[in-house]
């Protein structure tokens, strides 16, 4: 295939080459090219793999003779490449003596001419997309104030480095991965030659023994009925023989995996005996036995634990009862430290007034002092009494002294009466000298009248 490569990279040359020429030269070309080639037909690859070299060239000569019809004479230089191809790879077949690849392709030179013009086109658009939405991009970050962006990051250089060191350090690991692969398959590939030369040997001993057997059982005669040993039984007992021996291959090998799995499960069961480095299993089921012990008892106090539960639940609640209880009694001793401070305010205030009222006390007992020393007799209540009670006796008398002045005016009055008219009937000079007496008499009531 290597030349084939090659034609086909020649052909990529000529096609870029082409692309590279002037619009005039490109159309100049196409327009000769499609009236060269009107059929052109699509390209095929046809793969032979052959040992004998005469079928091989017959088989492309059928094949040139089938495309010079189909192509005509525009395909004639493609048929020439693919004949210098074929015969290169035939000398190549000759040489290796073993497989051979043939290749025919067939190019359309207007299809790559369009996808290149296309494709060119489509790029110069792309590109002036870019560059407007870079422009766009910076325009934006201008208008936000993140011209940052568009500045190179600090720390690109040491990410870059580091992104090299990866990179080879990958390609490190892949290089020896495909070194140990490559290792493994060159012993895999010992391995598998050694086996075979082991095997063709086997089979080569086996064979040469069948044919020893062969050659000394042909002339070999019966004991008992004495007639020669035909060929027919030798064969019959030798390919018996070689069934028995693929038989007993057969066995053996059944024998040497039943072997190696015994031993794989001896080394699981020994594994799985051995736990670790002096441990085993019966150390293992006695340490079990002992959980479970330990597991009852752990049981056991698992309940007393439970009733202890139980009970620190109780003492629990009744200490978050006195608690409570704590709670509100503080709270009332606090309000009541609170009315003692508003008492102790009232009693400190009560007695700057005690100070005050004692002082106006003072004040007053001392002026009833002096009232009472004024007053005399009203500060003492039997005097008072026996003074009160000669007063009353007084106006009693002064009241029956009235009635009794009043009777003895009364009765003088009418002494008076009966004297003027006895003095009338007398002598009138009785007349004055009663008058007189009236007159005296009443000198001598006022002074009576006045006490």
């Amino acid at each position: 295939m290597p030349h084939t490569q090659e034609q086909s990279q020649g052909d990529t040359a000529k096609h870029d080459s082409t692309a590279s020429k002037p619009d005039s030269e490109k159309k100049d070309s196409t327009a000769t090219a499609a009236d060269a080639k009107p059929d052109a037909p699509k390209p095929k690859i046809i793969k032979t793999t052959k040992i004998i070299k005469r079928v091989l060239k017959k088989k492309l000569k059928s094949k040139r003779k089938s495309s010079d019809d189909k192509s005509g004479s525009g395909t004639s230089s493609v048929t020439s490449r693919s004949e210098s191809v074929h015969g290169d790879e035939d000398n190549e077949s000759e040489g290796l003596g073993g497989e051979v690849a043939a290749t025919v392709l067939h190019i359309d030179r207007d299809e790559f001419l369009q996808a290149h013009r296309d494709l060119t086109t489509e790029r110069h658009h792309a590109q002036i997309l870019n560059n407007l939405l870079h422009r766009r991009l910076g325009e934006y970050y201008k208008k936000r104030k993140c011209e940052h962006v568009l500045k190179p990051y600090e720390g690109a250089v040491d990410l870059e480095e580091k992104y090299r060191q990866k990179l080879l350090v990958y390609n490190d690991m892949k290089m020896k991965a495909e070194r140990e692969l490559a290792e493994i398959k060159s012993r895999v590939s010992e391995v598998e030659e050694k086996y075979v030369a082991r095997l063709d040997n086997a089979n080569s001993k086996f064979d040469e023994l069948q044919q020893l057997e062969r050659q000394t059982g042909s002339g070999l005669i019966y004991s008992r009925k004495g007639k020669p040993m035909t060929d027919k039984t030798v064969e019959r007992f030798l390919t018996l023989q070689r069934r028995k021996a693929e038989q007993a291959n057969a066995l053996c090998l059944r024998h040497i995996r039943a072997r190696n799995a015994v031993s794989e499960l001896e080394a699981i069961v020994k594994n799985l005996e051995t736990l670790g480095p002096g441990l085993y299993v019966y150390q293992y089921e006695q340490l079990n036995i002992d959980n479970q012990n330990y597991n009852t008892k752990i049981e056991e106090r698992e309940d007393e634990l439970i009733k202890h539960r139980a009970k620190c639940t109780e003492h629990n609640q009744i200490l978050a009862h006195i608690r409570e209880k704590m709670h509100h009694t503080d709270e009332v001793i606090d309000f009541a430290e609170c009315d003692l401070g508003d008492a102790e305010m009232d009693f400190f205030a009560a007695r700057e007034e005690l100070s005050s009222v004692k002082s106006r006390r003072n004040r007053l007992r001392w002026s009833l002092e002096d009232e009472r020393l004024k007053a005399g007799l009203l500060t003492r209540k039997d005097l008072l009494r026996d003074f009160q009670a000669s007063v009353d006796e007084v106006l009693k008398l002064e009241k029956k002294k009235k009635f009794l002045e009043s009777q003895v005016g009364k009765t003088a009055r009418n002494i008076r009466e009966a004297r003027k008219s006895f003095q009338v009937h007398t002598h009138p000079n009785a007349q004055k000298d009663s008058t007189k007496s009236e007159s005296v008499q009443k000198l001598n009531q006022m002074p009576s009248t006045s006490k």
